[in-house]
């Protein structure tokens, strides 16, 4: 009898062992709850929306979602990973059987499920979207929890992307157009610059002649200096207020040393964009900003800038300058 209560014992642990090896390895039972679907991914619906309009393919949803480990424990909040109270994704076709995105096109705004994929058929169709820190890495498993917050369809996603083709096609345009801008400025501007380049030492020589004689037979301005050795004569009236630090200022310049030359100008030809900088800014020179902030808006101005306010190079300057516009800080 003893030898019969033995066996018994021994073939109903051998039975549960069975038994509990094909519940942990049976589909069904692996994650209790939930629907087992093509591609061994399981799928699992907790609140069903009110919305009837589908997620369709080529188009896009913005979602709450949670990575999680095969034991249901959330370890990625995808919306606080990238600081987006709802997610956009946009939805391709499915690449495998049991794909995440079979899941998305089953799903309506309101919708709110779960679902594991297999994390090696992830890693081997998405290569880039799936790489995890390795105590994550190695899992079976990947699951999904979402929310479906609202929905885009094809047609509004083609919509949207063909205002933003437009407009990327109207930046490059734009881009283009400067660039070409650029080159005829540089065509014009290198030898004005070179000219200039050869006279500079001659000027610095006779500076203080050079000032003497344009004051006295060029001038029409006062004939005396401000406090700050500037002379500075406004040949039109502008609008508004005086031109204050921080404001984004665009204008028309020509610069000439004493004896006339011009060394620089944006006033090259009729097309050619007016220069634009705030106010205040302490990469242009001190006597510039110091000048530009007497003026108002229409205003044209001459003013002359002793060396120490200008390039500190021993080289009293010139400016012509026009205010065509400004926006205030």
């Amino acid at each position: 009898m003893k030898r019969n209560h033995q066996f018994l014992l021994l073939t109903t642990v051998a039975i549960l062992v069975i038994a509990f090896s094909s519940f942990s390895k049976g589909g069904k039972k692996k994650f209790p709850g939930y629907q087992k679907c093509e591609g061994n991914s399981y799928f699992l619906l907790h609140v069903k929306g009110t919305s009837l309009i589908p997620v369709d393919t080529g188009g896009a949803i913005f979602v709450k979602m949670k990575f999680k480990t095969e034991y249901d424990s959330v370890f990625i909040d995808i919306n606080k990973a990238t600081n987006s109270a709802s997610y956009p994704l946009r939805i391709a076709q499915p690449l495998f059987k049991g794909d995440f995105q079979d899941f998305f096109l089953k799903l309506h705004i309101g919708d709110s499920a779960s679902f594991f994929v297999s994390l090696d058929s992830l890693k081997k169709y998405y290569p880039k979207e799936f790489g995890f820190e390795p105590k994550f890495d190695s899992m079976k498993y990947l699951g999904f929890s979402v929310k479906i917050d609202s929905i885009y369809t094809k047609g509004k996603v083609a919509e949207i992307q063909a205002k933003a083709d437009a407009e990327n096609q109207k930046q490059q345009l734009e881009k283009q157009k400067q660039q070409e801008e650029m080159q005829k400025i540089m065509a014009e501007i290198k030898p004005i610059h070179d000219s200039a380049k050869v006279k500079e030492p001659m000027l610095k020589e006779k500076d203080f002649d050079l000032l003497s004689n344009y004051i006295k037979n060029t001038w029409k301005g006062p004939r005396n200096p401000d406090n700050d050795g500037v002379f500075y004569m406004e040949t039109t009236a502008g609008i508004g207020d005086v031109l204050q630090n921080g404001a984004i200022v665009s204008l028309r310049y020509t610069g000439k040393y004493l004896d006339g030359t011009i060394f620089d100008s944006n006033n090259l030809f009729p097309d050619q964009q007016p220069m634009t900088f705030q106010l205040g800014d302490t990469r242009l020179i001190s006597g510039f900003n110091m000048c530009i902030s007497k003026m108002k808006i229409g205003t044209k101005a001459i003013f002359i800038l002793p060396p120490r306010l200008g390039y500190n190079d021993g080289l009293t300057r010139i400016f012509e300058v026009e205010i065509v516009g400004a926006k205030t800080k």
